[in-house]
């Protein structure tokens, strides 16, 4: 009798669904970091695996000159903002609300489920900026255990590559004095760059808070740079224990210039940005970010 109602409880049917043998790996990241190029790398080499880049992806259907009206329908309906995880999740995870992240990660481990179900695979890599900007704690409730990505660029050139894109920071991004925020600042006087060196910060903060709460398996750092060195980027999938093929050395994706935006250089005015942001940050953050022991900008960018 209690089997019967065990089989006939949602609960315990996700539960079940979740302890099979698939494998979830997530990226964290501040975005404009290479994901593209890094998915590509899963696709073309990683066997069993599915690489989902920013899902839920839009399929239009309408014609061309018909995009915009069907991408604001899809977002509000369909693959909304919060599946793929901004809008109510930056809010959820401000106020703290834990239930309606988890009810959004279950949506989102029910189709990757049933993709790689689908598919005949076993390792589901969700590669986005949007992962660690909330939906990570609802996840954590749900799975068992995950492994983790640390995608990591430039940050003056992850700044440019924002800036170039001219997109509303708060569309994906908290204010940076919100409590739910690791760095937690007034950006009251910030300039338009300090914000996404905010992020970029924050998102690499996030990264061993989540190491250092949740059950994380494996997790390795990939910068972005060396997405085109094989054997850097087979380390990597090592690290993750992954299967795949030797890797080949493949020029990585400008997503920025692909679609007509200038390319992303940095300037002397942006170095004078970066270290006017670099003053605002208390010593013990300076010191949790390994990246900057050695980072030089000026000798970097030849400035």
């Amino acid at each position: 009798m209690t089997e019967k109602l065990l089989a006939n409880n949602p609960e315990f049917l996700f539960r079940k669904m979740i302890q099979q043998k698939n494998s979830f790996i997530f990226t964290v990241t501040a975005g404009r970091s290479g994901q593209a190029s890094l998915a590509n790398l899963f696709r073309k080499h990683v066997f069993n695996c599915y690489p989902a880049f920013e899902e839920p992806q839009i399929h239009y259907y309408f014609p061309v000159f018909l995009n915009n009206i069907e991408r604001r329908f899809r977002r509000r309906f369909i693959e909304t903002h919060e599946l793929l995880g901004r809008g109510k999740i930056l809010t959820a995870f401000e106020l703290g609300n834990d239930l309606y992240l988890k009810n959004i990660a279950e949506c989102r481990i029910r189709k990757a489920t049933r993709t790689l179900n689908k598919e005949d695979l076993s390792i589901y890599v969700d590669i986005s900026k949007y992962f660690a900007r909330g939906l990570h704690r609802g996840f954590a409730q749900l799975l068992p255990s995950f492994s983790l990505i640390r995608l990591v660029r430039d940050p003056l050139l992850n700044m440019k590559s924002f800036l170039n894109r001219k997109k509303d920071f708060l569309l994906d991004n908290s204010s940076p004095d919100r409590a739910s925020n690791i760095l937690r600042i007034d950006s009251s006087n910030f300039s338009s760059g300090e914000f996404y060196l905010w992020a970029w910060c924050e998102m690499y903060l996030r990264f061993d808070k989540i190491i250092q709460d949740y059950n994380v398996k494996k997790f390795v750092e990939i910068r972005t740079e060396n997405l085109a060195n094989p054997e850097y980027i087979e380390s990597a999938f090592n690290t993750l224990e992954l299967p795949y093929s030797p890797v080949q050395s493949t020029p990585p994706l400008n997503t920025n210039v692909a679609q007509g935006l200038e390319k992303t250089l940095v300037t002397k005015e942006d170095i004078i940005i970066f270290n006017n942001f670099l003053n605002r940050l208390p010593s013990e953050t300076m010191d949790q970010i390994i990246y900057f022991s050695d980072y030089q900008p000026e000798l970097i960018h030849n400035l």
